[in-house]
């Protein structure tokens, strides 16, 4: 090309292009997401989803997320694992159980630290070790729900027990569940610890039992179907980034994030319920996913500690199938989800 004629072309596209940045822009749309519970649930088990909400982090993403409820979990579980809905908050014993069934789902972003189900007794319980559940009734939401059975039936696996050694019986949500576990109407329970807390800021003294073997390997966070993930994964990696501000934020800031858990929710609150609200952060403050802020991993599914899970599920007959850990645990969205300054959060004003 001569010489002239290449100086032209040049000076065509940097016009251009200059013209093109001088323009005013239009602002970015903002991308769908819809979450979608299996139920009525307490604030706390959607406190992360709760505060993103309330604090802004989704707007800044660019993101419009709605949320609807379901009966039940089966039905979240069939209508996210069928792209009905994008983000399912629960348990991934939905994605181990359903795998074989053709329901896949995979868990892209953990809402805690550290495994969420645990067996409680009163403290005044003779129940003292894991083998002592052995011939216990066993209270458990609902026995169509499959993530506090599994997860009892691995715990207690490690003791040497099977499913046919206790006995488990539906007690509710809530107030209707502690008020059968409180009166003694069952011996022990098993559910998210996240659900026993306000009860034991409230003043209820109980003996908590740990997962033996999985205390590090959070079994709750938001799932989605493969299909959603490959179509939305922009939009669920800054979904998972808002989930990770707002864990940040309970950490930094607690009443900041308490008064944006109540806004969200959406019902009239008073100093007392954010003072009430900051007591709960606080006692759950180590099981949340940044009880270490400075690290660069927050929310990571353990794709490692999952096949153990599932291993231990297979052992004590709960599952027929050894899954592929990699099929119902990802961390590939991670990165993008740590990918700002986790000190922006210590400035945060509300």
């Amino acid at each position: 090309m001569p010489r002239t004629l290449l100086q032209s072309t040049r000076t065509l596209v940097f016009c251009a292009c200059a013209i093109f940045l001088a323009a005013p822009q239009a602002a970015m749309a903002d991308d769908s997401l819809s979450v979608l519970l299996g139920g009525k649930t307490p604030p706390l088990m959607n406190a992360l989803n709760l505060i993103a909400a309330g604090a802004g982090f989704y707007r800044a993403e660019h993101l419009n997320v709605t949320t609807s409820i379901v009966d039940g979990t089966p039905l979240a579980t069939e209508m996210c694992a069928t792209g009905k809905a994008d983000i399912c908050p629960m348990g991934i014993e939905a994605a181990i159980s359903g795998y074989d069934t053709g329901r896949r789902l995979t868990m892209f972003l953990t809402r805690a630290s550290k495994f969420g189900y645990v067996l409680a007794v009163l403290d005044s319980s003779p129940i003292r070790t894991l083998a002592d559940f052995k011939g216990k009734t066993i209270g458990v939401h609902s026995l169509t729900g499959t993530s506090p059975l599994l997860a009892t039936q691995s715990s207690l696996a490690t003791a040497g027990l099977k499913a046919a050694d206790y006995t488990f019986v539906p007690i509710g949500m809530t107030d209707a569940a502690i008020d059968m576990f409180a009166s003694g109407k069952v011996q022990a329970a098993a559910l998210p610890l996240y659900e026993l807390i306000p009860y034991m800021v409230g003043g209820l003294k109980l003996r908590i039992f740990h997962h033996p073997t999985l205390g590090d390997s959070a079994n709750a966070g938001y799932l989605a179907a493969p299909s959603v993930l490959a179509a939305k994964g922009d939009a669920i990696g800054r979904f998972s980034r808002a989930i990770v501000k707002a864990a940040l934020l309970v950490h930094d800031k607690p009443e900041a994030a308490a008064r944006a858990l109540l806004t969200a929710a959406g019902e009239p609150f008073t100093d007392a319920d954010v003072r009430r609200k900051v007591a709960e952060f606080a006692v759950w403050q180590d099981d949340l996913p940044a009880s270490d802020p400075a690290s660069r991993r927050i929310g990571a599914p353990s794709v490692d500690g999952m096949g153990r899970y599932i291993q231990l599920l297979k052992d004590a007959g709960a599952v027929k199938n050894t899954i592929p850990a990699a099929a119902v645990a990802t961390d590939e969205f991670v990165g993008i989800a740590n990918n700002f300054d986790h000190r922006e959060i210590e400035n945060f004003a509300k």
